[in-house]
C-alpha cells in the first residue's frame, strides 16, 4: 500500500536536515514525494490544460494581505511543541494577520495585552 509519508522518503528528509549536504538529500526526498504524489493524491492525478487557460486580470486578484488573514496554523497542544516553536508560530501569524491555533489555554496572559500604541502584541 502506497503512502505519501513513505519511510524511505522520511529517511531522506531526516538526512537532509541533519547533514551538511542537505540540498542533495532534500532533492532526493522531493523526487520521492513528487513521484508518490502523482500516484496517490487527487491533485497528483489531475493535469492542467494550459491550452484552455485564460489569465485572471490582476485587478480581480485578491490582495495578498487579505489572503494571509485566512492563514491559520494547525491546532497543536502547547505541550506538544516547544515554547520556541509556539512563540515563533504565534509571532509569524500575528505579523501577517493570520490566526495561531496553538495553546489550549496555555497562553501567557501578557501575550494577549495590546502594545502601548494599541497594536496587537506580536509575541
Amino acid at each position: 500500500e502506497l503512502h505519501l509519508n513513505d519511510p524511505a522518503g522520511i529517511a531522506l528528509l531526516q538526512e537532509a536536515v541533519r547533514s551538511n549536504d542537505g540540498k542533495t538529500a532534500f532533492r532526493q526526498y522531493a523526487d520521492v514525494v513528487n513521484k508518490l504524489n502523482s500516484a496517490i493524491t487527487l491533485r497528483g492525478l489531475m493535469k492542467f490544460r494550459d491550452d484552455k487557460a485564460t489569465p485572471v486580470p490582476i485587478d480581480e486578484v485578491e490582495p495578498a494581505v487579505e489572503i494571509m488573514k485566512r492563514f491559520c496554523t494547525g491546532a497543536m497542544s502547547y505541550g506538544s511543541i516547544s515554547l520556541e516553536a509556539h512563540s515563533t508560530l504565534a509571532e509569524a501569524m500575528n505579523l501577517i494577520g493570520g490566526k495561531s491555533n496553538t495553546g489550549e489555554g496555555g497562553e501567557n496572559p501578557k501575550r494577549l495585552e495590546p502594545l502601548e500604541d494599541g497594536s496587537q502584541n506580536p509575541q
